[in-house]
């Protein structure tokens, strides 16, 4: 008897302890810890070094949600799944997203950023509370001058070169700026001139860039450029104010005009679209390749919502042909209904196969060659293929973007103008 109370006395004080233990908590589980509100300064672990940007977590009306800031753009990322121990953050219109967990000093784990055939790649994810500095926490005193025009040459691992054209804007230290080159723009770059040259990084769930050069006693930016971890490239470049960029795809489709422009895919619901149908009959159509993982695309969606909105009555018809990662159906559509829901795309969203650019062009002929996602048709109300586009220059490229919407919303206008004429 005596030996079962001793017992029932010592099981009590362990539970005793435990309770005071746990009332005092005087050194909180790092696992148990939320996503604070507050400012933080991420990276990314990629081959050529890390890839740092900022973001901002908010709280409003009892939900958290996170900006993302890259230069003058910021994402609000609105899905955020915030569990004592770990969270998960999807970026709109993407299937990428953050999963991390706190430890003693911030936040770690992975950027999940979805490839080719669906196939996901994990970036190391870093983040720390409190600090706002890109690169450089302390700026050099007297940085080097990058700001300006630049005409650059990227080459690849197998040699191939290709041409883009650079334009940074600095103050002090701080360079922000885009790279544009024949498939679209590098969207909104950010970083500094440090002790070790010029340093420019870009993710905002889209893509992961990272950029560094130096700059050479004969005023050439020399360095190299990566893409998250599946790609590296070296560039070179020098200041020149008259560069420019030619469009490949105007004079493939010019030599393949002989060639009936037609398509047939399904859309989200399984249903067959095809082109010429009646639903296109007289009407002026934008047709777009793309794909929801592509970021040139988003900004392409933003711009053409509104002017589908303002000129649809008109007799203006939008259709997508989506070239997606996911070579299952399922997946595509599940992908695309994220990208439709973020732009409020109300036109047809076809699938209409894997993103290559071979593929592409085996199944619209009438291109010639697809040399980007996105390429972008405008054909007439009698189906003439009155114009093709590679890539798109978004907000980051500024009077660049400006100018183009002003020229393609005018040769949208005047096609339409066309049936008033007779």
């Amino acid at each position: 008897m005596e030996a079962t109370a001793g017992r029932l006395c010592s099981a009590a004080f362990a539970v005793c302890l435990v309770v005071s233990a746990c009332g005092r908590s005087p050194h909180p589980a790092v696992s148990k810890a939320l996503l604070l509100p507050g400012d933080y300064r991420a990276t990314l672990t990629l081959p050529g070094g890390e890839l740092p940007f900022a973001f901002e977590v908010v709280e409003e009306r009892g939900h958290k949600s996170v900006y993302v800031h890259n230069g003058a753009e910021s994402i609000h990322a609105t899905e955020l799944d915030d569990r004592p121990g770990h969270f998960v953050l999807r970026f709109p219109g993407y299937e990428n997203r953050i999963e991390a967990s706190p430890d003693a000093g911030g936040y770690s784990g992975y950027a999940v950023m979805v490839r080719r055939g669906g196939r996901e790649v994990r970036l190391p994810f870093r983040a720390v509370a409190g600090r706002h500095y890109r690169f450089s926490a302390e700026p050099v005193a007297k940085p080097a001058d990058v700001a300006g025009r630049w005409a650059v040459t990227f080459t690849g691992k197998d040699g191939a070169s290709a041409p883009a054209i650079a334009e940074l804007e600095q103050q002090g230290a701080h360079v922000t700026g885009t790279v544009l080159d024949p498939t679209g723009d590098h969207r909104f770059l950010e970083g500094d001139v440090g002790e070790d040259g010029l340093s420019l990084s870009r993710f905002d769930g889209g893509m992961a860039f990272l950029y560094r050069a130096k700059l050479l006693a004969d005023g050439t930016l020399a360095g190299g450029f990566w893409s998250g971890s599946w790609s590296e490239q070296r560039f070179v470049a020098h200041r020149e104010e008259g560069a420019s960029l030619s469009d490949p795809a105007v004079a493939a489709a010019e030599n393949a005009r002989d060639v009936p422009f037609a398509f047939s895919f399904p859309d989200l619901d399984g249903r067959t679209v095809a082109f010429p149908d009646a639903r296109f009959k007289d009407k002026v159509v934008i047709v777009a390749l793309g794909g929801s993982w592509c970021p040139n695309c988003h900004d392409e969606a933003a711009f053409l919502a509104p002017l589908y909105r303002e000129l649809h009555g008109q007799g203006l018809e939008i259709v997508y042909l989506q070239f997606e990662y996911f070579g299952d159906f399922p997946s595509a559509v599940a992908a695309n209904r994220r990208f439709v829901e973020e732009f409020g795309i109300d036109w047809p969203v076809l699938i209409a196969g894997v993103s290559d650019k071979d593929e592409a062009t085996r199944k619209l002929p009438r291109l010639g060659k697809v040399f980007a996602f996105p390429t972008t048709l405008v054909l007439d109300r009698k189906g003439v293929l009155r114009n093709v586009h590679s890539g798109f220059s978004g907000p980051a490229t500024g009077r660049y973007y400006e100018e183009y919407r002003q020229e393609f919303t005018g040769l949208v206008e005047s096609l339409l103008a066309e049936h008033d004429r007779g």
